[in-house]
């Protein structure tokens, strides 16, 4: 008994839930017939419009003007020219607000709501502009290339992952100091002690008498510090540019191969000679030898000396020798020259 109850009870309600889902099938279609056929009375006006890309815009959708619906897309197609690379929608508007779409007017692709998907979406235009006429096209604003953005935004995000799943398992310090925090607590102390460590300088320098400390408290002294930095490196400059320069002797034996070779094989020469010459006169070898290493000559040269100082007559004749060239040396200096 208890059975047959339960199974006629079972049987009213799937009967009724079965009801209740053909009730909301049908109410579904017809919203989307009525959606689609936007069957509206009254005389209507054909206008086009060139898009780039429709972006879901379907044979029915409804038009808007500045929301209110005033008529449906009648055709989506393809420009005649095949050189215009947009696409044709046509339209098709109550007749009786025709003359708020201006040559100002825009019209864009717009969402709608779920069950429509997409519309058209018309500005109204200003009265300051003519009416577009019957069959003209309205100027459009191509919608945001969404597909672009998604692509764009998915290749961002996989980057992202990407560098997560490096810090996460990968060898590199930062992923190190991310999976160690023993690490990376050390390091940050030691970056403490290191800026307490700085700023620890920094005060003893600025409270300093030495040159660091004067430089940090007397503006003056940085003004001249640095007007002598610019001084200094503008003569650097300048000598470098010397240096590279082939017209001075540094820079020619820097950049003439040849005059340098020249140059080194004369020094060469040259010191090889002085060479042979300090050796003769170390090794006691002609008079100059003589002179450095025989104190005997010196003195005798002393003596001399001594011995004209205290002979008048030696005197004299010094004096009376040096006259006559000093006269004979003026009067070559006065003869015309030749």
């Amino acid at each position: 008994m208890a059975q047959s109850i339960v199974k006629k009870t079972y049987k009213r309600e799937l009967r009724v839930g079965s009801l209740i889902l053909l009730a909301l099938t049908i109410m579904v279609a017809v919203v989307f017939a009525l959606g689609g056929q936007k069957k509206m009375f009254g005389k209507k006006v054909k206008y086009r419009i060139l898009f780039s890309q429709t972006g879901g815009l379907y044979t029915g959708d409804p038009v808007l003007l500045t929301g209110v619906e005033v008529g449906n897309v009648s055709l989506i197609s393809f420009p005649e020219d095949l050189n215009q690379q947009k696409i044709l929608v046509e339209i098709e508007v109550l007749k009786e607000v025709a003359p708020r779409i201006r040559l100002d007017s825009r019209a864009r692709i717009a969402s709608a709501s779920i069950v429509y998907g997409k519309l058209v979406a018309l500005s109204m235009g200003s009265m300051s502009f003519d009416a577009v006429t019957a069959g003209e096209y309205i100027t459009a604003e191509d919608p945001t290339d969404m597909l672009a953005i998604v692509d764009s935004t998915t290749g961002v995000m996989t980057d992202i992952r990407r560098v997560l799943g490096k810090l996460d398992d990968g060898p590199g310090m930062l992923s190190q100091l991310l999976n160690e925090p023993a690490q990376l607590q050390s390091i940050l102390l030691n970056l403490d002690r290191s800026s307490r460590h700085l700023a620890s300088l920094l005060a003893r320098a600025s409270n300093s008498k030495g040159a660091v400390g004067t430089l940090l408290a007397d503006t003056v002294a940085i003004a001249q510090t640095l007007s002598d930095m610019q001084a200094a490196s503008a003569n650097l400059k300048k000598l470098s540019m010397q240096m590279a320069s082939t017209k001075s002797v540094f820079g020619r034996l820097v950049n003439d191969e040849e005059y340098g070779k020249a140059v080194g094989d004369d020094l060469k020469t040259t010191l090889h000679h002085l060479a042979n010459i300090t050796a003769k006169i170390d090794s006691g070898q002609g008079a100059v030898a003589q002179l450095l290493n025989d104190p005997s000559i010196y003195h005798g040269l002393q003596d001399i000396v001594l011995g004209i100082e205290r002979s008048s007559m030696a005197k004299w004749l010094i004096q009376n020798r040096r006259k006559a060239g000093e006269k004979t040396k003026k009067n070559i200096e006065t003869l015309p020259e030749r």
